[in-house]
């Protein structure tokens, strides 16, 4: 099969592929994570830095076909079909149940070559040196232990291969946004039950301080509002 350019838009999903309970307002937290709300119904400005990061992301992937790629956090698994595209197979990790959404889009979608698993960022589950490709976006800033993770992801990484990690700046500009989606959210689904599911435990310096060693930045983009950073997207090669 010929290799796909990383600069076309990647494909996603649409809202329909998803099963109606994931937008219920009654769902317990660790169901409302993996960003399905806000890619089909938060405010605009919302919807477009979830998408952007992911348009930004997939420009920044080498243009070649890929063996396997590893999608970390994949919530409802939003990315998975543009991975789909670009490797012969795609695994999904999250701690979270809400990956069985994810599920019921890859059937919908009869997207054949991709696996979903239950995983620690921590403790991945793979042999040393498994994937090509390895994408975490929006998942680095909720792991406490940043060294860990950063060791496991160049662990399960083969020489040659790729790291795409982005994650928020989260300086006043950003939290100002958090805020607004947060109560927007509330006011249309109602407050959810039960504790925060990961909440964000590490910030933009600590991350950037905690993969020396093992990667080197072979790329960098910052998508701005206002001029204001309030994400960054690098592509790390292990070292």
């Amino acid at each position: 099969m010929p290799a796909v350019s990383s600069r076309m838009s990647p494909p996603a999903p649409s809202e329909t592929d998803y099963p109606a309970e994931m937008f219920r307002r009654d769902l317990p937290a660790e169901l409302r994570v993996g960003c399905g709300w806000a890619y089909f119904r938060s405010n605009f400005v919302a919807r477009w830095l979830f998408r952007r990061r992911l348009e930004v992301a997939f420009q920044q992937i080498p243009q070649r076909r890929f063996e396997r790629a590893l999608d970390l956090g994949t919530g409802v698994g939003y990315v998975l079909p543009a991975l789909a595209n670009l490797a012969e197979e795609v695994v999904g990790a999250d701690l979270s149940p809400v990956i069985r959404y994810a599920a019921t889009m890859l059937d919908k979608r009869g997207l054949r070559n991709v696996r979903l698993i239950m995983a620690d960022l921590s403790k991945l589950p793979f042999s040393s040196e498994t994937f090509d490709l390895v994408v975490c976006l929006s998942v680095i800033e909720h792991i406490p232990d940043l060294q860990a993770a950063f060791a496991e992801m160049r662990r399960a990484l083969r020489k040659g291969g790729s790291l795409l990690i982005g994650y928020p700046m989260e300086h006043a500009v950003f939290r100002f946004l958090e805020d607004l989606l947060r109560l927007q959210t509330r006011r249309q689904r109602g407050r959810p039950t039960g504790d925060a599911f990961r909440p964000h435990v590490s910030t933009f310096h600590e991350i950037e301080k905690s993969w020396h060693q093992l990667f080197e930045v072979n790329a960098r983009q910052d998508i701005r509002l206002m001029g204001l950073p309030i994400y960054r997207v690098l592509r790390l090669e292990p070292v």
